[in-house]
């Protein structure tokens, strides 16, 4: 299995010089822009595009001063990249909102969740930090809640309303018509399954 190391918060490693210097890198700016397929997300927005929402989230809690996270950075980019449409990936300043943070028990750096179909009860990712084991990782979780769907299990929805705006119900149809088609389909920032059909048609 391979070594996952995570840089520690600063303020438990004081004293801790050696460890405190191989995580510290220079300057405290952000990694990811709006250029990028990652979503940075704050208290402000987190509740609004994770919590009340259908959607499935990679989220990457990080410090900016924490080497191990900078050094995923463009691994985590292509990971977005790869899965955009399909999963969305997210990313935290957990330094800056600490209580953000703390909300979902990070106490190293990098932490990776996927938030699934219970929102307030995340899965830690402890695998390969590599976009292959971020992509392959994300799609496993998301075919197996599929899979709960297509059998007829019911599991936690995400809150009331989805990142798109879209039908909470993840059971539910939403009708085509010419007047909805651009805005529930060309202009959705996911994957859209349409159904063509007559209503006299047996099959």
């Amino acid at each position: 299995a391979e070594r996952v190391s995570t840089c520690f918060d600063k303020t438990k490693m004081k004293g801790v010089a050696a460890v405190l210097a191989a995580c510290l890198v220079a300057g405290t700016s952000a990694f990811y822009s709006s250029r990028d397929d990652v979503v940075v997300l704050t208290p402000k927005n987190f509740h609004e595009k994770v919590v009340n929402s259908d959607d499935l989230w990679m989220i990457e809690f990080y410090a900016p001063w924490c080497g191990h996270c900078k050094s995923l950075t463009e691994d985590w980019k292509k990971a977005a990249s790869a899965l955009k449409g399909v999963v969305k990936v997210g990313a935290v300043d957990a330094d800056e909102h600490k209580g953000l943070g703390g909300q979902f028990g990070v106490q190293g750096f990098p932490t990776i969740k996927f938030f699934g179909a219970d929102k307030y009860k995340p899965q830690d990712y402890q695998s390969a930090r590599n976009a292959k084991g971020i992509v392959d990782f994300a799609m496993g979780q998301a075919r197996s809640i599929v899979n709960d769907r297509l059998s007829g299990k019911k599991s936690g929805s995400g809150g009331s309303k989805s990142g798109g705006g879209k039908k909470t119900d993840p059971d539910a149809v939403v009708e085509i018509t010419d007047s909805n088609f651009n805005e529930e389909v060309l202009e959705y920032d996911g994957p859209v399954l349409v159904e063509f059909y007559a209503p006299w048609c047996g099959h």
